[in-house]
């Protein structure tokens, strides 16, 4: 007995001698794939910061684009207020100065025959031959003097007319400038966040750069330790798995499914529709139930596939390993110990699949098997 002990001692011991560098390792490819993940989540972010403030560019930029044509047009606009207003004012000087000019002659002419006119007024009247030249005259006289303010009330009202268009186009020209500058105070503005905006993006461009060399190395590091990883598992299985599996059946992967529901062998696939191999067996089995392992082992492979689904791979020792996939749940990682007939998974639906079930495969130095020659 106690020989017994020391033998399974010293077996214990071999075996964390061998796993421990495994688990060691799994350690730093922990540590390296958390770097690498924060690194990229670092880059990330600063990526989706500069794709929003680019964004705000370009709408800050529509602004300022939309903001020079409105300008661009106003000050057209002025100009051509502008020169109508210099039109206005040259007929408006036209008009007073006809205006002033006709109410001299007015003034001339009233003022001989209003207040100096007695006489010549009397005379062109009392210069008639007959009372009816004298009724005549008195009506020539009427006329030309109605004719004389007609023509002046003319002037005035074309004067009017044009001073009020004159003051009408100052207004628009006062309300036209006031828009300009309230424009370009907004252009001042729009210029000022494009500026800040472009400073912005400047900075996380660099940030971008440094982040993703940082991630780059990160990558690096990471991809470094997983392959020194899995070169210490492979050492492990090699030293631990070189005598442990000596042949004889595995045990049936799904407990509760007992239904083969597509065996080992050439098919027609059931999603692509082509004729091809089918690498192992499948077992009808309900939704999250059990999945075991066929034999002691170790797990080398326990991800998620797009085809496979999530899946796990146990080596036995002396060429033998067995795949498990489709499943819902890993219960397992890489590098684990496992025993015949421990729950490593539960059964599901996932990859390349059209239902719940275990797929079940046996390999033999990496070809495959039959998977019922070597189930009970």
């Amino acid at each position: 007995m106690l020989a017994a002990v020391c033998a399974l001692a010293v077996a214990a011991l071999f075996l964390f001698s061998c796993l421990y560098p495994a688990l060691s390792r799994a350690s730093a490819l922990d540590e390296a794939k958390d770097a690498r993940d924060k690194a990229k989540e670092e880059l990330e972010a600063i990526k989706s910061n500069k794709a929003d403030l680019v964004k705000d560019y370009a709408n800050f930029d529509a602004q300022l684009t939309a903001v020079e044509d409105e300008i661009e047009s106003l000050t057209n606009d002025i100009n051509s207020t502008k020169t109508a207003l210099e039109k206005k004012k040259a007929e408006l000087e036209e008009a007073e100065a006809n205006t002033k000019a006709y109410e001299e002659d007015f003034k001339t002419r009233a003022r001989i025959m209003y207040e100096n006119g007695s006489t010549s007024y009397l005379e062109v009247l009392f210069g008639a031959a007959s009372f009816g030249d004298f009724l005549e005259r008195v009506e020539i006289v009427g006329s030309i003097i109605n004719y004389d303010r007609d023509i002046l009330d003319r002037y005035v009202y074309n004067q009017n007319v044009i001073n009020n268009a004159k003051t009408e186009m100052e207004t628009l020209l006062a309300q036209q400038e006031e828009q300009q500058t309230s424009l370009g105070y907004r252009q001042e503005e729009l210029e000022l966040l494009l500026e800040k905006q472009q400073a912005l993006i400047d900075e996380l461009s660099e940030n971008e750069d440094l982040a993703a060399k940082a991630y780059a190395a990160a990558e690096k590091k990471y991809e470094e330790e997983e392959r020194k990883a899995q070169e210490e598992i492979r050492r492990s299985q090699l030293s631990y798995l070189a005598s442990t599996y000596t042949g004889g059946k595995f045990q049936w992967p799904a407990p509760s499914g007992t239904r083969i529901t597509s065996p080992f062998g050439y098919r027609n696939h059931p999603l692509s529709h082509t004729y091809s191999l089918h690498r192992g067996i499948d077992i009808a089995t309900a939704y999250g139930t059990d999945v075991v392992a066929a034999e002691d082992g170790i797990v080398t492979i326990a991800k998620h596939n797009g085809s496979y689904g999530k899946y796990i791979v146990i080596n036995h020792g002396n060429g033998y390993t067995t795949l498990y996939a489709h499943n819902s749940q890993l219960l397992v990682s890489v590098g684990e110990t496992v025993k015949r007939g421990q729950v490593i998974a539960k059964a599901g639906s996932t990859g390349n699949s059209t239902g719940p079930h275990c797929h079940f495969e046996v390999s033999y130095n990496g070809n495959l098997q039959n998977p019922l020659d070597y189930l009970n």
